[in-house]
């Protein structure tokens, strides 16, 4: 049994290297510290670290698959394992002439209320995927975009994976991916493909998703809104599980 996590970003990312802060080296140190053995290291429209990350992550004990997270008409993708990555940003059939055997393509944050989601590009192109990611950047109110990612996984019987989106070190080991494998690269990328693995998560709290925003340079209509989001939230669920009141 291994636990991985497909979905991390680190200092040399083209596009969030603006605030993210930690190495690669610091984030192999940081999996190894919370118990994760699998890590795939995913930077916007590219593949900004080396063969010596390899070695160092094996060194840990630690397997690193080589990913991306590519820009797909206008969506963000997962591509893990790939021999040549297709550019940074191109189509989904860019990336299905560059697939092997050994490459895996997923989606993550699909059905998240943000202009990246996927949405209906996943339905058009299901064949071309092989998991659906379930995100950990989520509260305990917010579960239900998840929860649309896992019921459409279900329906185009594809598996789960969780993974947590890491831009930041204190994010790692809450959302992750058991998988019914030993730690070798063809065994796991067969054992997720097969579904033999379980997803393990824990929600973030509110003050997290702040955190988050504040450290990655949100703004303060950004922070008004998160706000203004979670109350909608609370009010709808309030509103749910207030009882009828009984008749005289």
């Amino acid at each position: 049994m291994v636990r991985a996590d497909f979905h991390h970003h680190i200092d040399a990312d083209p596009i969030d290297g603006k605030f993210v802060r930690h190495s690669t080296g610091a984030l192999i140190d940081r999996a190894v510290a919370v118990g994760l053995n699998v890590l795939s290291i995913t930077c916007h429209e590219s593949v900004p670290y080396d063969i010596d990350a390899t070695r160092y992550a094996a060194e840990r004990g630690v397997l690193l698959l080589r990913g991306m997270e590519a820009t797909v008409d206008g969506h963000h993708v997962l591509l893990l394992n790939f021999r040549e990555f297709p550019p940074g940003v191109c189509s989904m059939e860019d990336i299905a002439v560059r697939k092997t055997p050994g490459a895996l393509v997923i989606a993550p944050h699909p059905f998240y209320p943000i202009g990246m989601g996927l949405g209906d590009t996943l339905a058009r192109y299901s064949k071309g995927f092989d998991a659906v990611e379930f995100s950990g950047l989520y509260t305990p109110l917010t579960r239900r975009f998840n929860e649309r990612a896992a019921g459409y996984a279900s329906q185009a019987r594809m598996p789960v994976v969780g993974n947590s989106d890491t831009h930041f070190l204190w994010q790692l080991g809450r959302t992750y991916t058991v998988i019914d494998a030993p730690l070798e690269q063809g065994a796991v990328i067969d054992a997720l493909r097969c579904g033999r693995l379980q997803l393990v998560t824990r929600p973030l709290s509110w003050l997290h998703i702040l955190r988050f925003i504040t450290a990655s340079g949100g703004t303060v209509d950004a922070l008004q809104d998160g706000w203004r989001y979670l109350l909608r939230v609370l009010r709808r669920t309030r509103a749910s599980v207030t009882p009828a009141t009984a008749a005289p």
